[in-house]
């Protein structure tokens, strides 16, 4: 905690106070999320019972209408009259089922028709209507099936409302002639309402909303009279929670949805309750809770500044006073600060002020010790000056060489003439104030330097230059080839008893980067000696014997930065090749 040390008393405190409202404000938190978890609990039960009682409704009313269909359609009287093929005889037998129908339409509440339909063309309906139900009869098999809610029409009666249809495709097991023949359908047409005799609840003011739907995804009865016989996009991503609790918005409000599967109809049971409804009695918790904490926050607020202003204020004071020394352009000696009605600030001010005596003495005693110092180092300077005004003039020594250029060139001596040409540019080029030069130039002072060399060993070597044409106009650090193609004649080539073979190399890397190689195939190093100029074991600098090598490598990063620099490559008999990394400094960089 050594950092909180150097925070202002003054954050502190609000760090202080900060955390004790946060702290607060967490408490709630947690404490109202807590108590709205179990309200959404408790919810969830009792929304889990409505449905699992919703679904014993819908499994017992299927289980009777099963019984039923299967006792209609394997009764002898009306396996007969499906199969009778004569109209008197027809007519005859339709009496005899004609109790046997209307009996089991009044058996079960909620089925409005009873219809029978043979094969043979005959057909009979409690209700009085035609064949308004066998467009359907492709969905019935031998089994009792349900279907969702379909259109049906009593001939004059009712148009167009939507029943669902409880079918089952007979086959003959009393006529020994058609047994397991299948001989006609019998249908149940049932009101949707009577499926099940929920009493849907209410919630405070609200209503919680139940919804069936069908196997079509249809709503067949639900408290929310708008949504019959209708669907939506609400319904259809409810009715996609397979199962599952959400939060879903229905006309701009939004509601804890909980969704269970009817499996006897093919169906799905949503509930949903506003959340507004669920939490509102949390709510007005919430607000009471919020108006008490600021409150307090603002009871606790009023000895809060005052304590921060008498401890915070003289401090200020003090440190504004020491910033003001500090920030103004001339040093005012003799300054007082003056802090009046705090005992310890009064202390405070007066050992400030004493401090403050001292300081000037010791600022004074300072500076008349560097007007000392200053004078002793323009005295070595002006010794320094004398001493390089005693050098050789460069312009002399180059003066001179052109004396002996001409000399040379008037008895005929061209080869002195050119090597004395080449030192002189060479001369020139050393001294030339920049630091940093295009590498055409350092490649012209470098071809004088090997004309020297060829003149001294004749022909004991070849020199290959590739250069890249682009980065003719770089910019690089003067005189950093000269050491290293030196080192590479002298110690690799000179003691060659073969031909030499010197090769400077200059283009552009992959990274956009200028790639420098002077590389010759001399005597190169042991194997343990490159080695440990690579490894480096020791962390120190890998050139630190080589003065050459380390001056040239100091240099570029000096100029360049740490990221560039030299690397080499070396083996025994058969050569070394030093590696320039250097940024590409072309002209419209410079």
């Amino acid at each position: 905690m050594h950092w909180f040390s150097k925070v202002t008393i003054r954050n502190q405190l609000i760090f202080l106070a900060s955390i004790t409202f946060v702290l607060l404000i967490l408490i709630f938190s947690v404490f109202y999320t807590q108590n709205k978890e179990i309200i959404k609990q408790k919810n969830t039960e009792y929304t889990v019972n409505m449905i699992s009682q919703l679904q014993q409704d819908v499994a017992s009313y299927r289980n009777s209408i099963d019984k039923l269909l299967m006792n209609i359609a394997y009764n002898p009287d009306m396996q007969e009259f499906m199969l009778e093929t004569d109209y008197g005889n027809r007519y005859e037998l339709s009496k005899k089922i004609s109790s046997v129908l209307n009996n089991a339409r009044l058996m079960k509440e909620g089925i409005v028709d009873v219809i029978v339909v043979g094969n043979s063309g005959s057909f009979y309906s409690t209700f009085g209507g035609n064949e308004y139900v066998t467009k359907y009869q492709q969905l019935f098999s031998s089994s009792p099936f349900i279907s969702g809610l379909k259109e049906v029409n009593f001939g004059s009666n009712i148009k167009g409302t939507k029943f669902f249809i409880a079918g089952l495709s007979t086959f003959a097991t009393y006529d020994a002639a058609h047994t397991g023949t299948q001989i006609g359908y019998c249908y149940l047409v049932i009101d949707a309402k009577e499926i099940t005799a929920l009493s849907f609840p209410k919630i405070g003011k609200e209503e919680m909303k139940f919804y069936l739907l069908d196997r079509d995804h249809q709503v067949f009865t639900s408290n929310d009279t708008a949504a019959i016989g209708g669907n939506s996009d609400f319904l259809t991503a409810a009715e996609a929670l397979n199962g599952q609790s959400a939060i879903l918005t229905l006309n701009g409000v939004r509601q804890i949805v909980q969704t269970e599967k009817l499996p006897e109809i093919g169906g799905t049971i949503i509930s949903a309750i506003p959340e507004k409804a669920l939490y509102s009695e949390i709510r007005k918790l919430r607000l009471n809770v919020i108006y008490l904490l600021l409150t307090a926050i603002f009871i606790l607020s009023v000895p809060f500044i005052l304590i921060m202003n008498n401890l915070i204020k003289p401090i200020r004071q003090i440190t504004n006073f020491i910033l003001g020394i500090r920030t103004k352009q001339t040093v005012i000696f003799k300054q007082e600060i003056k802090l009046e009605g705090y005992f310890e600030m009064t202390i405070l001010s007066s050992k400030l002020n004493t401090m403050f005596n001292e300081i000037d003495s010791l600022t004074r005693n300072l500076i008349d010790a560097n007007i000392q110092l200053y004078r002793v180092e323009l005295e070595k300077k002006k010794a320094e000056l004398a001493f390089l005004q005693s050098q050789i003039n460069p312009h002399f020594l180059y003066n001179t060489f052109e004396t002996i250029k001409g000399i040379a060139m008037i008895r005929g001596v061209h080869e002195i003439k050119d090597m004395v040409q080449d030192l002189s540019r060479i001369f020139r080029y050393s001294i030339k104030g920049t630091e940093e030069v295009s590498l055409q130039e350092e490649l012209d002072t470098i071809s004088a330097y090997l004309r020297i060399q060829k003149t001294r060993f004749k022909d004991r070597f070849d020199i290959q230059m590739d250069i890249n044409p682009r980065v003719l106009t770089c910019k690089v650090p003067k005189m950093i080839l000269q050491p290293i193609v030196e080192n590479a004649i002298i110690h690799g080539l000179e003691p060659l008893s073969k031909k030499g073979h010197l090769r400077i190399m200059a283009e552009i890397d992959p990274h956009n980067k200028l790639v420098i190689s002077v590389k010759d195939n001399g005597n190169g190093m042991p194997e343990e000696m490159s080695e440990a100029l690579l490894k480096n074991a020791e962390g120190k600098d890998p050139f630190e014997q080589h003065l050459g090598l380390k001056n040239v490598n100091n240099r570029i990063q000096f100029i360049c930065g740490d990221e560039y620099g030299l690397s080499f490559q070396s083996q025994e008999n058969l050569g070394t090749e030093v590696i320039f990394h250097l940024p590409l400094k072309e002209n419209e960089d410079v």
